[in-house]
């Protein structure tokens, strides 16, 4: 009745109105009632102190000290003088709705009136006289038969509506509130009878716009005559969840009071009950005292609240507790928080006087509860007030609230008896709504673990949007305008006053979008128009996400200089990088431990401590490893990592425990699971602590246990198994091929079915950089550096890409457990690196000494060591150098390989023979330093292809798909000269042919000819290098001249005889000249008249000189003749 007189006088403001009250103030101290002029007195003292607080913030009443004790019957005075009455006396129907509202103004209803109730200028709050500043965001007083808004609210267990007398919300149980079922305007939300074992809840599945602060009221009763130990029933509470989730879920009753999450018997016999999902608080009022301690009274069985809660709070009956918001545990139920936040005892008690079927009933006892706006855009709490009966009892800071919430009623008797009821529920906002108000947040259906969730690029992002309209008109054409999202849509776009809508819309995350911290703002506005076309707009509602900004590829070079020597250094580098997102992300991951626990596991090994046993350091390595997770679970937002454990030795056994069987005189450990996946790191440390040694090495049945543990992993969680030992795959102490080979194909089947596996040896012969005995080619077999291998010996494709490691002492032992954790739980950078380069045909290594290096930004030294940070192989045969780096790349670290090449005789011989290098030039950017031989310069590559391996984030890049830059070389050539040196009068030819062989082979053949001066010559090229023998040959020679041959090297060389010369080996210019000279054969001089010949000459001089012969010996025949006669 009051509310309805106050609404009235809003209206109104008249006279007849404060005649009314006067008449009621009068008329109640006439009765002996004078707290109302102390409570109003009070009131405006409260009201001066809150306004100095907080602008616009609603005022609040205490109670006096003496207050603090007044008995039940004096609170209930209290409540009769704070009650809410009408001047008329008449019933006041509170179930308006928004629709209501907005059907109200359309239908013209006196402007005046509207105005007043939209903006709820002077609208008094339950505990009495005070006006709400903010805006009415929900008015259901319970008193009908059906709900004000029946398609948003549930009803749960024994919920119902005292009023309705039919249908789903008829009360069917009515012990002890028989008295007011069936009364339409006069009735009660009832939680529970005044029976034992009931439990009840409501729930409001529309979001209610909290970001401007919440000022909600009601009445609550309490009572009952059963008892149980002599105690009443458990109680009510009252909570808020996430506006962006459906509320739909209760939690368990009792000491949870339908809010918590909860343990009955702690002992894990029966399963824990999951909290309200997505809650953010709960108030309880505790009658019986268990909501208030994270353990029950009497026992520390019962567990109410997560494991995680630190504290422990007090076990009072009759106190107020607030409890947190709820979290998500490893399997995804809401299991976690719900931890105290505050809690007091409210020393007047909480029961209450019995409901009536008066409307204005005054038994009850009125809920004032206040959550402060936040003080701006970066503050991480709020101030909650909450007051029983007008007295403050929880006075706090909690956790940030989100822009919306939704809310809800529970309440149980357990094994007592009480009637539990709630009447004249009120929602205001602190400050007073825009005319058209926006909230956005991701949806948390979709993405429960939104506000700590990490985005990838290409992730579909969910998003709701409420649009409510604060004003007192309709607006039409309602509109949210988001510059990412293109496809929101609305329930509606039509708001009366006082109505809202929820729209919905789903983005696809770009890389533009992240900014570099790793993080993505999303902002929008709505938008709409009066009934005149003015344009009205909300202010601008803004989500921000994380989000792992990709990873480029890292930056990469291949550059070379020439030496003073003819050679040339390679440096082949890559840098480390990594961005705020990426150091501080976690992932979930479900690791499994495969441990060897064989004898040999009680040898010893290096430490920094001298030597100690192979299982002391594989304990402390795998402790330190769970240490690490527990601290990553332990961080807010982290995702959680999950860790079973495996032992193998000797014989299987499919129980899951730490167990050993006997044999003779020798006790061997069981091969089997000793831990299924837990997030309990703590009890897995203890575990492993226990473990022993003793047994054979059953590889396969290690993996066989693995394959069980990972049955269990979760679907949206990296998977990763570690597989440890110390020595021969086998069944007694020999390599078994049996045994390695099952060991691979259960690994393979994990592989295939996406599983990381590493495996880590501390044998003598452990190697990754080998697949030469056994025992290394089943090391690389079952790891992830072979996916598709069948056998040790069918290993299928694959190289050594990290995924094997090998230990020498306890320290390399614990880094590389360390290195995994890193690498498999965090994205930080880069990992899984490799550098493949294999040299070309035109260059080869000049001497041994490749090494590998890093340097920080700055330029100082890091150290590496190999086989721990790196494994560094060159492949004689192949040309080929393998760089695998161990561990992540460090941030701003650039890794280098460097080695010294010198030019093959290909290249030499390649050059002379074409002159030149055939149009092949360096790539950009392929200089070193004070070098300038290679970046768009003419010369020989000096690799026929290098390229990169990498992982980055999750995803891995083939080296085929990072190719590095082409360096070139270039080399010399030497030169022969051939000189023609004629001696004689004969005559010459116009040319003469010159061949010059390399061994047997023609190399080439030149053609002398006179050039202008009379000189024959010609510089043939020829290849610097090694050392070769050339002979020259005059070809074609003319009979009637001689050749002869010297040589001499270089210009001032003594000639040699020969035409046979050496050139020295030399990657330098070097010059070498042979002679040929041609001397002619002697003849008699004739003149060379009429063009004769030689031959000719020769011929008619011989004619000549025989018929002079003839005629000398005629001659003298002819005189012996004469004398005889």
């Amino acid at each position: 009745m009051k509310r309805a007189c106050d609404e009235w006088q809003a209206v109104r403001k008249g006279g007849l109105a404060k005649r009314v009250i006067a008449a009621l103030v009068a008329v109640a101290m006439l009765g002996g009632l004078g707290y109302a002029t102390a409570s109003t007195a009070v009131a405006q003292d409260d009201t001066t102190q809150q306004q100095a607080q907080q602008t616009e913030q609603s005022a609040k009443t205490t109670s006096e000290s003496q207050d603090e004790k007044t008995s039940d019957s004096e609170a209930t005075s209290k409540k009769a003088a704070t009650d809410e009455t009408s001047a008329d006396g008449s019933a006041e129907n509170t179930n308006t709705t928004d629709a209501d509202a907005g059907v109200e103004a359309q239908n013209g209803a006196d402007e005046t009136a509207v105005q007043a109730a939209n903006e709820q200028a002077a609208t008094p709050v339950a505990d009495g006289g005070s006006p709400e500043s903010g805006s009415l965001l929900l008015d259901e007083s319970f008193k009908n038969s059906t709900f004000g808004e029946s398609g948003s609210w549930t009803a749960k267990g024994n919920a119902c509506l005292t009023a309705a007398t039919s249908g789903e919300l008829r009360c069917t149980n009515t012990q002890g509130s028989s008295g007011i079922q069936g009364a339409d305007g006069k009735g009660y939300l009832q939680l529970t009878d005044n029976s034992g074992t009931k439990k009840a809840a409501v729930l409001y599945d529309q979001p209610v716009i909290s970001k401007s602060g919440l000022h909600v009221t009601f009445d609550y009763y309490m009572y009952g005559n059963g008892y149980y130990e002599g105690n009443t029933g458990d109680g009510i509470s009252f909570f808020l969840t996430d506006g962006a989730a459906t509320l739909d879920q209760t939690g368990p009753e009792g000491a949870a009071l339908g809010y918590a999450t909860n343990d009955e018997d702690g002992t894990g016999k029966a399963a824990r009950v999951e909290g309200v999902k997505q809650a953010v608080l709960g108030i309880g009022l505790d009658r019986f005292g268990n909501f208030s301690t994270q353990h029950a009274a009497g026992t520390t069985a019962r567990v109410t609240g997560g494991d995680d809660c630190t504290q422990s709070g007090t076990n009072a009956g009759n106190s107020v507790t607030v409890r947190g918001a709820g979290k998500i545990d490893v399997d995804g139920k809401w299991n976690n928080g719900y931890c105290i936040v505050a809690s007091r005892t409210v020393s007047s008690g909480l029961g209450t006087g019995t409901a009536t079927k008066d409307e204005n009933d005054n038994n009850g006892k009125s809920v004032d509860i206040t959550i402060d706006p936040v003080t701006d855009d970066s503050a991480t709490t709020q101030h909650l007030t909450v007051k029983i009966a007008g007295e403050i009892i929880i006075d706090t800071n909690i956790d940030r609230l989100p822009d919306s919430v939704k809310f809800g009623f529970s309440a149980s008797t357990g094994a007592a008896y009480q009637v539990q009821l709630i009447r004249g529920l009120k929602v205001y906002s602190v400050n007073k709504l825009s005319g058209l108000d926006l909230v956005k947040s991701v949806n948390k259906d979709t993405y429960p673990d939104a506000d700590s969730h990490t985005f990838n690029v290409g992730d579909k992002v969910p998003y709701t949007f409420v649009v409510r309209n604060s004003g007192n008109t309709t607006l039409n054409n309602v509109a949210v305008n988001d510059p990412n999202i293109t496809n929101v849509s609305c329930g509606t776009d039509t708001l009366a006053a006082n109505q809202q809508t929820t729209c919905s819309g789903t983005l696809t995350l770009t890389e533009d979008m992240v900014d570099s911290e790793g993080h993505f703002t999303n902002t929008a506005t709505a938008s709409g128009t009066d009934d005149e076309g003015n344009a009205v707009n909300s202010p601008q509602a803004s989500v921000t996400i994380k989000a792992i900004k990709p990873l480029g590829p890292p930056e990469k070079h291949k550059r070379i200089k020439k030496n003073s020597d003819k050679t040339y250094t390679v440096n082949v580098d890559v840098t480390g990088a990594a961005n705020s997102t990426t150091i501080t992300s976690t992932q979930s991951v479900d690791f499994t431990l495969v441990l060897d626990v064989s004898s040999s596991m009680s040898d010893e090994m290096d430490s920094d401590q001298g030597s100690i046993k192979k299982m002391t350091a594989l304990k402390s390595a795998v402790n330190n490893f769970l240490g690490e997770a527990a601290e990553i679970n332990a961080q807010p937002g982290s995702k959680l990592i999950r860790v079973g454990l495996v032992k193998f030795a000797g014989k299987e056994s499919s129980k899951v425990g730490d167990e050993t069987y006997t044999e003779g005189r020798f006790v061997y450990n069981y091969s089997q699971i000793v831990s299924p996946l837990t997030a309990d790191m703590s009890d897995l440390e203890n575990k492993v602590s226990a473990l022993r040694s003793s047994g054979a090495t059953r590889a396969d049945l290690g993996f066989k246990h693995a394959s069980t543990v990972m049955r269990d992993a979760r679907s949206d969680a990296k998977q990763v198994v570690i597989f440890f030992t110390d020595g021969t795959p086998t069944k007694v102490d020999n390599f078994d091929a049996d045994v390695a080979d099952d060991a691979i194909a259960y690994a393979n089947s994990m592989k295939d079915n996406g599983v990381i596996v590493y495996s880590i040896g501390v044998f003598d012969s452990a190697n990754p950089a080998s697949t030469e005995s056994r025992e290394n080619q089943f090391m690389h077999a079952v790891s992830s550096n072979y996916p598709n291998a069948t056998t040790y010996t069918d290993r299928g494709e694959g190289s050594n890409a990290g995924y094997y490691k090998a230990a020498t002492n306890a320290s390399d032992l614990n880094s590389i457990f360390e290195e995994i954790r890193k690498s498999e739980t965090t994205t930080h950078g880069f990992t899984n690196v490799s550098i493949e380069d294999t040299l070309s045909e035109y260059v080869e290594l000049s001497d041994k000494n490749y090494t590998v290096t890093a340097k920080d930004a700055n330029g100082h030294k890091v150290t590496l060591k190999e086989n721990s940070d790196y494994t560094l192989t060159y492949d004689e045969s192949a040309k080929k150098f393998t760089v695998v780096f161990q561990n992540m790349l460090q941030d701003g670290v650039t890794y280098t390989l460097s080695y010294n090449v010198k030019p093959t005789q290909k290249a030499y011989d390649e050059y002379a023979l074409n002159d030149g290098y055939d149009g092949t030039v360096g790539d950009a950017d392929t200089d070193l330093d004070g070098g300038a031989t290679s970046s768009g310069k003419p010369g020989f590559h000096s690799n026929e292809s290098a390229c990169l391996a990498y992982t980055a984030n999750n995803v891995a890049h083939a080296c085929s798909d990072n190719p590095y830059p082409h360096p070139v070389i270039q080399v010399e050539s030497s030169t022969l000269t051939i000189e023609k040196q004629w001696e004689g009068n004969g005559n010459k030819p116009e040319s003469v042919t010159v061949d010059v062989k390399c061994g047997d082979k023609v190399y080439k053949t030149v053609t002398l000819k006179a050039d202008k001066d009379g000189e024959w010559t010609a510089d043939v090229v020829i290849p610097a290098g090694e050392e070769k023998t050339y002979t020259v040959t005059e070809t074609n020679l003319s009979p009637s001249w001689k050749p002869s041959y010297c040589y001499r090297l270089y210009g001032w060389d003594i000639p040699k005889e020969g035409n046979a010369v050496t050139i020295p080996e030399s990657p330098s210019w070097t010059s070498a000249t042979v002679i040929i000279t041609n001397s002619s054969i002697s003849v008699a001089s004739l003149p060379l008249t009429g063009g004769t010949t030689d031959r000719q000459w020769l011929l008619i001089g011989g004619g000549i000189a025989g018929m002079a012969m003839l005629m000398i010996g005629a001659a003298g025949i002819w005189r012996g003749k004469k004398r005889l006669v």
